[in-house]
Parts: structure tokens; C-alpha cells; sequence
């Protein structure tokens, strides 16, 4: 064979290589999509102080493993020390108006049991009198002073009535003055109790901008807590539109960091956006002009990590991340678009 004719063959081996390769590529892209505009995001749980004061203590440091409910800051309580050991005294003061309401009301009773029973005295002898006027056994002076006393009693026991129900009025008042108060007492107690500052979850201090004997006011950042386990950490995948056709939620996904390119990480497919990025940018492009060009869109994908796969919580927030999804694989339990996790 003639060294043209072998030129020709091996030029033509070399070309069907670069078609099959072409070819093999082209569908190990179909049924695994991938791209590299992919990033972990994660929670982050920012703490602030719920009053104002000055920061007595801060024992975190930055970029410290904390536990849930482990102190983060501490204010001076003096001043929330005062105002509950205010509230209290003014919770004992409605409380002893009320033991003195209690003593006018049992007085109130005794004056209405006396002149009750001094109204029943005087009516019988009203009663008596009355039958000895008839016989004209007495003076007319006796009989009127007999009327007189009658009608005393009974403006003496109607008046002990009356003292009787303005006493248990008082007492239903104090009564919601002693509701008040302690309203007042709770509320000072709670305010006492925030200043010690815990954090929400266990993770990671961050952003820490805090120090002995600052003065802080309410809702100021104090740091952000950052947990690197479970649902908190997830990856954002950019896949562009024409890699969407086979991706759907639940099919499972690798996916490795620029940090570490030869460590694997596994997870699925938790949703899809409901839009592209540039359907929520600031500035949406404007597309009904004379000047159109057509871009390929992206569509935030977001990957729930398998737990098992970051139990060191290698993963940081913001670091770069290659993706690869296997769109051959029975997809995981789904609700609402969700992965559904055991």
C-alpha cells in the first residue's frame, strides 16, 4: 500500500475518532448535565441584642464551634435588676391595698348584720307601738319617735349596703391592679433575662463585632452564627436552559470544590427555580427592541447535600463547585417539590 493511501487512512481514523468521541460526549452530557457556575450557600442565623446596654461579657471568638443555647454575649443587668425589684415592690403595694379591701368588706358585712338586725328591732317595735296608738294606750310623741327610728335603721342598713358593694368594687379594681402589676413583674423579668445572649442554633461564629464594655442598642448585629450540618448547607447549580430537559427533583447529584477537586460529595436535586436569574435581577433585560439577541438563560438549581457525605463539615459557605447529575437514577421521594428526607 502506497504511503498516500495510508496518509488517507490513518486522516480518516483520525476523523471517525473525533466523531465517536464527539458523539460519546454529546450524550454523556445528555444524561449527565453538569456545570461549574454552581456555589454552596447555607443558614445564616444573625444574633442582636433584643435591649439596649452595655456588653458585660463576649467569651466567643471569631470562627468558634458553639453549641444551641451556649452564651454569646452578656449585658450589664443592674438597670434591668432595678426595674424588676421595682415592678415587684410595686406588685406588693397593690397586694396589701388588696388584704385592706378584704377588711373593709368584712366590716362592710358586720355594719350590714347590725343593721339588719337593728332594722328588725326597730320594726317590731314599730309594729308594737302601732297597735298601742290605736288603743290610745301611749303618747303621739312615743309613736313618731318609734317611726323615726324605724326609717334610721333602715337608711343605716341601706347605707351599710351600699359601703358593702363600693368595698367589693375596690376590690374587683385592685384586683385588676394586682393583674397589672404582675403583668409588670413578667415583663421586667423577660427583659432581664435578655441579657444573656445565646445562640439560636450550633455552628459556626461569624462576623463577630462585638467587645467588653460596648454599648449596643436593640437589633443590633452582635455576630451571625453559621451551621455547616443537615438541611442548613445546600449547594445553588446555574444549569442553562437546555440542560433542563431531563433534570428533575429528587435524581441524585455529585458534586466536588475547587478546594478539594478529588473528594466527592453526594446529593439530590431539591427543586427548580420558579424563574431565571434574569427574571429577578434589579434591571430585567428589556427584550421587545430592534436590537434583540438571543441569550441562553440560566436556572438556579438547588441541591440538598446528603449529610453522610459532609459529616466533617468540610463545606463552606461560597465556595465554587463543579456539579454533575445523574439524570439515569430513580428519582427520591418528592413533595411539594421538596426532597422528602428521612
Amino acid at each position: 500500500m502506497s504511503k498516500k493511501w495510508i496518509s488517507l487512512l490513518v486522516i480518516c481514523l483520525f476523523v471517525a475518532a473525533i466523531v465517536v468521541g464527539g458523539v460519546i460526549y454529546w450524550r454523556h452530557a445528555q444524561i449527565y448535565p453538569s456545570t461549574e457556575d454552581a456555589y454552596v450557600h447555607g443558614d445564616k442565623y444573625s444574633v442582636s441584642s433584643r435591649i439596649p446596654g452595655t456588653i458585660l461579657t463576649a467569651p466567643v471568638t471569631e470562627n468558634q464551634l458553639i453549641k444551641k443555647g451556649q452564651v454569646i454575649a452578656t449585658l450589664d443587668p443592674r438597670d434591668y435588676d432595678q426595674a424588676v425589684q421595682q415592678a415587684e415592690a410595686a406588685l406588693a403595694q397593690v397586694q396589701s391595698v388588696l388584704a385592706t379591701d378584704r377588711a373593709q368588706i368584712l366590716q362592710a358585712e358586720a355594719q350590714i348584720q347590725a343593721a339588719q338586725s337593728e332594722l328588725a328591732l326597730r320594726k317590731l317595735d314599730l309594729k308594737r307601738f302601732t297597735e298601742l296608738i290605736k288603743r290610745q294606750s301611749i303618747p303621739k310623741q312615743k309613736y313618731d319617735q318609734a317611726v323615726t327610728a324605724e326609717q334610721v335603721a333602715e337608711a343605716r342598713f341601706t347605707a351599710a349596703r351600699k359601703s358593702l358593694s363600693a368595698a367589693e368594687a375596690k376590690q374587683a379594681v385592685d384586683r385588676k391592679g394586682i393583674k397589672t402589676a404582675e403583668v409588670r413583674v413578667n415583663e421586667a423579668e423577660l427583659k432581664r433575662s435578655y441579657c444573656t445572649i445565646t445562640s439560636p442554633v450550633s455552628g459556626y461564629v461569624s462576623k463577630k463585632s462585638i467587645q467588653d464594655g460596648e454599648v449596643v442598642a436593640p437589633g443590633q448585629p452582635l455576630c451571625a452564627v453559621v451551621p455547616m450540618s443537615g438541611g442548613h448547607v445546600w449547594v445553588d447549580a446555574n444549569f442553562k436552559e437546555t440542560q433542563l430537559k431531563r433534570i428533575q427533583p429528587g435524581q441524585k447529584v455529585t458534586f466536588h470544590t475547587d478546594v478539594n477537586p478529588d473528594r466527592e460529595y453526594r446529593g439530590y436535586v431539591e427543586s427548580l427555580s420558579a424563574g431565571t436569574g434574569a427574571a429577578f435581577s434589579l434591571l430585567p433585560p428589556e427584550n421587545a427592541t430592534g436590537n434583540w439577541v438571543k441569550v441562553v438563560q440560566r436556572l438556579p438549581v438547588r441541591i440538598a447535600v446528603d449529610p453522610k457525605s459532609n459529616q466533617d463539615h468540610s463545606l463552606r459557605l461560597g465556595l465554587s463547585v463543579h456539579v454533575v447529575v445523574d439524570t439515569k437514577s430513580a428519582p427520591v421521594k418528592v413533595e411539594d417539590g421538596r426532597v422528602e428526607k428521612s
